[in-house]
């Protein structure tokens, strides 16, 4: 990554996830983000951590399953991969 001469700054992402039910469903396009299981938004997010991508702010406008059971998954299947 380039950085100019300059210190590593902080780069944030907005994405729209439909995090459907099945974990391996592949990546849709929906607007300004994916309909997708949580393998790969698992993999969507590694791959941003990995060229320095280091907040997203996962919106779940668009999503179609119960929030808090969206946020619950969330919360168990993804975020302990990202814990440091």
């Amino acid at each position: 990554m380039f950085n100019l001469g300059r210190s590593a700054q902080p780069i944030m992402e907005p994405l729209y996830i439909d995090l459907v039910e099945a974990p391996h469903a592949p990546p849709q396009p929906i607007h300004l983000g994916f309909r997708l299981g949580v393998n790969h938004l698992r993999d969507y997010l590694k791959s941003r951590e990995e060229i320095g991508v280091n907040h997203v702010a996962l919106n779940l406008r668009f999503n179609r399953a119960d929030i808090e059971t969206t946020l619950k998954r969330l919360a168990d299947e993804i975020l302990p991969d990202f814990n440091r």
